[in-house]
């Protein structure tokens, strides 16, 4: 009776342990792998005016910075000038965090750039170079504010603020282009900014091709490399790209995304842009961006400052 007795203890054990290793694994692990550390440097987290309203999408060309949220889990936020890099800030994402730990959620609040804002020429006190402005929700998601009460006793304050850069993830949405309103198919000029880009990577080259028009007959060498034409950066609509050799289309595009510790190049079968685009309109390319690249760290996501390391 004895020996049965240990026999049964011991097949139980074992039972438990080939559970327990399964059951670890399927242990719910981060979604990202987060390769940045926090900035050297501070910054300052404050709520948005009252008058900001859903135009401050504008600036990045998201007409619904709403929908952009929902869509990503991310909050929404405008950052000063400064830091907003003419616009190469445009949809990068961030996380925030509190400096004073136990006045603000543990987690603090992942943003999604997509404005920037003036400092105020009375504002003295905030740290120069990388200030987020927050919706009312992202504000009550950092600080915890539990009503109204409390985050209307916070309007005219700046929350010291740890931050850094994170991949960005949308559930549904590829990265789409969006063509401005100043583009014209008559006479060659194309301006483009692109939107939901995934992952945390920069776009630091794009090309326009004329596509096979939809029955067209393929051959291997179509599109030659000659047919590609550069797009360079347009310093007047943040994030924007824009070329005044556009071929007639449909469009095909290319881009160069920085990936790990270099670069890939990304394009998509066929066309994304129709023989009619229209300015204004956005289409979906049918991409997604994951990947991280390392040099989305440091000083080019953290802004321009000194390099003195804080205590995280």
């Amino acid at each position: 009776m004895a020996r049965l007795l240990l026999v049964l203890v011991l097949a139980v054990a074992a039972a438990v342990a080939q559970s327990l290793p399964a059951h670890v694994s399927a242990a719910p692990s981060p979604s990202w792998s987060y390769r940045c550390g926090w900035c050297p440097r501070r910054s300052t987290a404050s709520l948005l005016p009252p008058d900001a309203g859903i135009l401050i999408g504008a600036a990045c060309g998201y007409c619904d910075p709403a929908d952009l949220a929902a869509d990503g889990g991310f909050h929404i936020a405008t950052v000063s000038a400064g830091f907003f890099h003419s616009g190469r800030a445009c949809g990068a994402c961030y996380q925030l965090r509190c400096r004073d730990r136990g006045a603000c959620a543990e987690d603090g609040v992942k943003v999604v750039v997509v404005a920037d804002v003036a400092k105020p020429a009375t504002d003295t006190n905030r740290t120069g170079g990388s200030q987020f402005q927050l919706t009312k929700d992202a504000f009550a998601a950092l600080t915890a504010s539990r009503d109204d009460g409390q985050l209307r006793s916070l309007v005219d304050a700046a929350v010291n603020v740890d931050f850094r850069r994170i991949p960005c993830a949308y559930k549904s949405k590829n990265l789409a282009v969006r063509v401005d309103e100043t583009s014209s198919r008559n006479r060659g000029h194309l301006a483009l900014r692109f939107l939901y880009h995934g992952g945390q990577t920069d776009i630091v080259a794009v090309e326009v091709a004329q596509a096979a028009a939809l029955g067209a007959a393929q051959s291997a060498a179509a599109p030659s490399p000659m047919n590609w034409q550069y797009m360079t950066r347009h310093q007047g609509s943040p994030g924007g790209w824009r070329t005044s050799r556009a071929p007639a289309g449909p469009l095909q595009l290319r881009l160069v995304v920085t990936a790990g510790s270099g670069s890939k190049w990304l394009r998509a079968e066929g066309a994304m842009l129709p023989a009619k685009w229209q300015p204004g309109a956005v289409y979906d390319t049918g991409l997604r961006v994951t990947e991280v690249a390392a040099n989305t760290c440091g000083s080019a996501s953290c802004s321009a400052g000194d390099d003195n390391h804080d205590d995280e």
